[in-house]
């Protein structure tokens, strides 16, 4: 495998972890921050705090009545779950626009924001707190591919040439042309930003849930799961039309049943129909 340590520095400047996600990333971990240092921290950018509002607002939560404030997003949501909506908006102003590569990058963010909510869903439906942190990895699993279409759209070109020829997954062309892969890519970027552990992990192993480390399988086996729903469902693309089969041993993890699995897959079947929402 390439060192991606250096696959990174050949990318050139990267995207900071902005101040503002940063701080909310220090806050949460004390355990004295109160719902008025988040606000503080957040109206710092009102652009942020707009994006946010609006993403609360979205049929995914189903809140009975709309909630206008920072404060009392965090009342409700948690400090976790509003770190987590910043660092979407913050990504997904970084990595969504690259015409040069081939790789169809708003059918990639649709697929991300599907497999989103089907982790959200899936999380919750395991009666452990896994929703708030199922979502955002959800939605980052496949970072590493909106890096490379962005910062290295002939590389993403070649991958999609060996997936045409050889129909083969996407990861396994970035393996054969690059020597690397998205999952590898993205982990390594989440961890120069400092992110949770949970969430590099998630990234790292979605397609290979059980290679995860202690205490975050279960994790990785509902990102795992809910990516190849997404792709069953047709939400977006992920860079290639292939299905991959469900490891056995994730599906086993989560203990779902697929009745279960089916009304999780008719409810966000529901809000991806709104998932215009995350481009506003």
């Amino acid at each position: 495998m390439a060192d991606i340590d250096k696959v990174i520095a050949d990318f050139g400047d990267m995207p900071t972890l902005p101040h503002v996600v940063a701080r909310l990333t220090r806050l949460i971990a004390n355990p004295n921050t109160t719902a008025s240092d988040i606000n503080k921290a957040l109206s710092r950018d009102p652009g942020l705090t707009a994006r946010i509002l609006r993403l609360v607002n979205s049929s995914y939560y189903g809140f009975a009545r709309r909630i206008t404030t920072i404060t009392n997003a965090v009342v409700i949501l948690g400090f976790t779950q509003v770190r987590n909506l910043a660092l979407t908006a913050f990504i997904m102003d970084n990595f969504s626009v690259s015409a040069a590569s081939g790789f169809d990058m708003k059918a990639f963010w649709r697929h991300s924001i599907g497999t989103a909510f089907l982790a959200g869903h899936i999380g919750r439906g395991l009666g452990v707190k896994l929703d708030e942190d199922a979502f955002v990895c959800g939605l980052l699993h496949d970072l590493g591919k909106s890096v490379m279409a962005v910062k290295a759209p002939a590389d993403v070109r070649k991958v999609l040439d060996v997936v045409g020829s050889e129909n083969v997954l996407f990861y396994e062309a970035e393996r054969r042309a690059l020597g690397y892969d998205h999952a590898t890519l993205g982990a390594a970027l989440m961890e120069r930003w400092n992110l949770p552990e949970l969430m590099v992990e998630t990234a790292r192993e979605h397609h290979n849930p059980e290679a995860a480390g202690e205490g975050h399988r279960l994790l990785a086996s509902v990102v795992h799961f809910a990516d190849i729903l997404a792709r069953a469902l047709l939400m977006g693309s992920g860079g290639d039309p292939l299905i991959p089969r469900i490891a056995e041993a994730a599906f086993e993890r989560t203990g779902l049943n697929w009745r279960t699995v089916e009304a999780i897959m008719r409810r966000s079947t529901e809000e991806y129909a709104e998932s215009d929402l995350f481009f506003a």
